[in-house]
């Protein structure tokens, strides 16, 4: 696809309002290149594309817009284009819209839908955001047990259009209770004699509509699934979730422990104006000034070791950075474990030890070549002597406080990536400080001779 000529081309159909050549433009073009290249234009020509083209055409590659994007190009459409592009839209990512939309527009949309959607949206916005219920989508496939094959696949034609995937088709009662499932390729191979009951998967893997999204997805990655059924408490079918919505909720969780590692709000992106990003980051800022001020006093408390031995300014940064960064490593392997729930998890004090003794090697190996760097410049050996201890003893520390800091927090139902790199980082830095500088205060008599 070359994109500069669909953009002209597109430029060129939004201008001459030319349906056709928009349509070309477009035509073998996925819905997220093009959302990818209709973002690029202001929310007024976007909203030109939808109407000129149609909102049949336009609604796929509107779904892949950046939800800012979408809330402008809505504002702008007309009422009649409006109510039915998000008439279009499949009932999960509808719901996602209006969970984001401002209260008032969002009142504004549902009078333009009929009762039916509206009752499912708000149904929808009901369950809390990290429950299966926020995610699942009520477009799915569903057959009686009496069906025959024949008339189960006729069944099946009819509903395609309007469902999310026909890959699964979920067999409930008249109730609506699940009873099982059968795959597309189970019926296509199945005797054309045969009854849908006869071929059905009886044990059906389900999440409750209340479960955590997170234990949804490491489920579907367990068992590789390609949509899982949701369930009430009376255990009727409600909706389904598929792989495409676990992949947005990898990457939600994902980015979620990269900023709270770093010390960021999840809420604050490249393109977020510069008060809200101050407002954001400041706190933690602030929070970080705190726990500096505390290595800062630890280094104050020996000052006078440092006027006698001037040395110990250049190689205490170095002890404690090495000592963050050995943290940090701790720290990173442990949560991602957290967040994958794996196995050798439930060690825990087998976990803290290896992470100790990995310090330890890393610190003696790390320390004797400090050292020999130490001796070439300065030649001192005792000073030498003690920055190897130092280093030594302070990656063995940071790799235990790596391992502990992100235990801890969790056995206090905290979540483990936030404010641990802060906790870490004031643990690291104080420590080397006071390691290296005790022993530098111990033995002062021998550095300065």
């Amino acid at each position: 696809m070359n994109t500069r000529v669909c953009v002209a081309d597109i430029k060129d159909g939004l201008e001459s309002h030319d349906q056709e050549r928009l349509q070309r433009a477009l035509e073998g073009v996925h819905p997220a290149d093009a959302a990818r290249i209709i973002g690029t234009f202001p929310p007024d020509q976007i909203a030109a594309f939808v109407g000129i083209v149609g909102v049949h055409a336009a609604r796929e590659a509107f779904q892949f817009l950046p939800f800012e994007t979408q809330e402008k190009v809505l504002e702008i459409l007309s009422p009649d284009i409006l109510g039915h592009l998000v008439t279009l839209l499949s009932p999960d990512d509808r719901a996602d819209l209006f969970e984001k939309l401002d209260p008032d527009f969002r009142e504004r949309l549902l009078s333009l839908l009929i009762r039916r959607e509206r009752q499912e949206i708000m149904q929808l916005l009901t369950y809390p955001d990290d429950s299966a219920g926020a995610y699942m989508t009520t477009d799915y496939a569903s057959l009686s047990k009496d069906l025959s094959i024949p008339d189960a696949l006729d069944q099946l034609r009819i509903q395609a259009p309007t469902r999310e995937t026909i890959y699964y088709a979920y067999v409930v009662d008249g109730a609506r209770h699940l009873i099982g499932f059968v795959s597309l390729q189970d019926l296509i191979l199945a005797p054309r004699h045969s009854r849908v009951e006869k071929i059905m998967h009886r044990e059906v893997i389900s999440v409750n509509v209340k479960d955590d999204i997170e234990e949804v997805a490491k489920l579907m990655s367990h068992y590789d699934f390609l949509a899982v059924p949701v369930v009430d408490e009376e255990r009727r079918l409600v909706g389904i979730i598929t792989h495409d919505d676990i992949l947005d909720v990898v990457q939600e969780e994902a980015t979620e422990d990269m900023y709270r590692l770093a010390s960021l709000d999840t809420n604050e992106r490249i393109d977020s104006p510069i008060p809200k990003s101050v407002r954001l980051r400041l706190p933690w800022l602030l929070l970080n000034l705190g726990t500096s001020l505390i290595a800062a006093s630890a280094v104050s408390f020996f000052s006078q070791t440092i006027e006698q031995v001037v040395a110990l300014a250049s190689m205490m940064t170095v002890v404690a950075t090495l000592g963050g960064n050995s943290g940090n490593q701790a720290l990173t392997i442990v949560v991602r474990s957290m967040a994958l729930e794996e196995g050798s998890l439930r060690n825990k004090t087998a976990i803290v030890l290896k992470s100790l003794g990995v310090g330890l090697v890393n610190g003696l190996i790390c320390g004797l070549a400090v050292a020999l760097l130490s001796y070439a410049w300065f030649g001192n050996g005792w000073l030498s002597a003690l920055v190897c201890l130092a280093m030594t003893l302070n990656l063995a520390s940071s790799g235990l406080f790596g391992a502990l800091v992100p235990i801890t927090l969790r056995k206090l139902k905290l979540d483990p990536a936030l404010g641990s790199s802060v906790l870490l980082t004031t643990i690291t830095d104080t420590g080397g400080f006071l390691i290296l500088l005790g022993l530098a205060t111990l033995f002062v008599r021998q550095l300065m001779a």
